[in-house]
């Protein structure tokens, strides 16, 4: 079989320069090989649990209403409660349930954000409009 010359091949880019370098030369192989065992090593070294303990912070708002319907509540509690909320500085996601005399909402604030300052803003916003 031939093997084919790359050398009439004009490079102009630095790219090109230093892919042409690498293919002619013999530490590509041992840079390849240090490179897999260092990753090797790496992966080994790293810690790893079956099941990861990630806390993100988070509150929930359990609102007790006797005698008023999913729906009811759903449009005088929740409905204004989740826009209050809304405005609270660092709200990623607002979740909520509205069953029979009961609603339940549940905040959860972006990952890195403090666990008791934003349970400390959630609860001042709603002691706010309590009324």
């Amino acid at each position: 079989m031939k093997e084919k010359n790359l050398d009439h091949i004009k490079v102009t880019d630095y790219a090109g320069k230093l892919a042409k370098s690498f293919l002619y030369s013999p530490l590509t192989a041992v840079l390849a090989v240090f490179l897999i065992v260092i990753g090797y090593m790496a992966l080994e070294i790293m810690p790893r649990e079956e099941d990861p303990q990630i806390a993100i912070s988070g509150g929930s708002i359990i609102i007790p209403a006797p005698g008023l319907s999913p729906k009811q509540i759903e449009k005088i509690i929740v409905e204004p409660l989740e826009q209050r909320l809304r405005e609270i500085k660092g709200v990623e996601h607002i979740y909520s349930m509205s069953m029979d005399s009961v609603a339940v909402v549940n905040v959860m604030y972006y990952i890195g954000q403090n666990r008791e300052s934003s349970n400390l803003k959630l609860y001042d916003k709603v002691m706010q409009n309590m009324d």
